[in-house]
């Protein structure tokens, strides 16, 4: 049976308007770019929490030190909770030049058994005590980011604010407009195309978890599934994505959406320039990832063009 596709424009779903940006929005945005650009200068006083001490450090375990104990000027910021429990606590109040030792008692649950449960001393010297410094927000800010004045900071962050919605708000109104044309067409699919999607469903998993140093067994231990199990939950997923998949690329074909040589080496060279890559490095790009560039571009034609057709 061929396959049935709905019309993929003129259809009127409802773009829900995005909401305007306020002055508090702004100022949210202002004070985490303030606490971005934080930088350091030296205090001649002693060290509070929230300060950085530069310092020297070794660890002891009954007078004998341990491996993995030791450090040179390494900068520690106080509350941070870096150190083992107690650690950072019995620096504050000290300055530059002090000697301190650091008593602590390492947690019974630490990686290493032979300091497990351990009481052990830290001998420490403080070279440097810092304080963080903020900026201030104004026009000196707003230069220091490369702008003329604060109120063009100000209008600045209001756009990208205001480009950020729209851009969350195509994108959820594109995911409703692709589930209503795969709901309302007719589209076959065969075991090996939703085994395929499968396949691209379990790797992007896999990749995302890989970033937090995870592998897919143990993030879903996590969930309570083995991996047959999670097989057997993605499998509608799986029959919506080939099916999706079908449609997408029927309308590619029917308006000529794939993209071009043209677009392709444009989009290489902003990858070269932003990246700063060699020549040997762009011809190895294109060489392994020529395919991935177009369907990026390709997908994007795409989404340009529905967004642009259906309201």
């Amino acid at each position: 049976m061929a396959n049935l596709f709905a019309a993929y424009t003129k259809n009127h779903l409802g773009k829900e308007a995005i909401p305007p940006v306020s002055e508090a929005d702004i100022q949210v945005q202002l004070q985490s770019m303030l606490k971005q650009h934080v930088h350091t200068a030296t205090k001649e006083g002693t060290a509070s929490e929230g300060d950085i001490v530069n310092i020297d450090f070794e660890g002891f375990l009954e007078g004998v030190p341990f491996e993995g104990g030791k450090g040179e000027k390494y900068d520690l910021e106080l509350g941070s909770h870096t150190f083992i429990p107690g650690f950072e606590e019995q620096l504050i109040g000290h300055k530059a030049n002090d000697d301190v030792e650091v008593n602590v008692t390492f947690p019974k649950e630490y990686q290493a058994e032979n300091l497990s449960g351990k009481a052990v001393v830290f001998k420490c010297h403080v070279h440097e005590v810092k304080s963080k410094v903020e900026m201030k927000l104004n026009d000196e800010f707003a230069a220091h980011l490369g702008l003329k004045s604060l109120e063009e900071l100000k209008e600045a962050v209001k756009n990208d604010i205001t480009h950020q919605r729209q851009n969350e708000a195509d994108k959820t109104y594109l995911e409703k407009l692709l589930r209503h044309l795969v709901t309302t067409s007719t589209i076959d699919v065969t075991p090996e195309q939703v085994e395929e999607a499968k396949n691209k469903i379990v790797d992007f998993y896999t990749n995302s978890v890989a970033r937090y140093g995870m592998t897919l067994e143990a993030y879903l231990s996590t969930m309570g599934m083995d991996k047959e199990k999670f097989m057997l939950t993605i499998q509608d997923e799986a029959a919506n994505t080939a099916r999706t998949d079908i449609l997408t690329n029927y309308i590619i074909e029917k308006e000529n959406l794939n993209a071009n040589e043209e677009e392709i080496n444009a989009q290489v060279q902003l990858i070269k320039n932003y990246y700063h890559l060699t020549d040997d490095k762009v011809e190895e790009l294109i060489k392994d990832h020529k395919e991935d560039i177009k369907n990026d571009i390709t997908k994007e034609k795409v989404a340009e063009f529905l967004l642009k057709n259906n309201d």
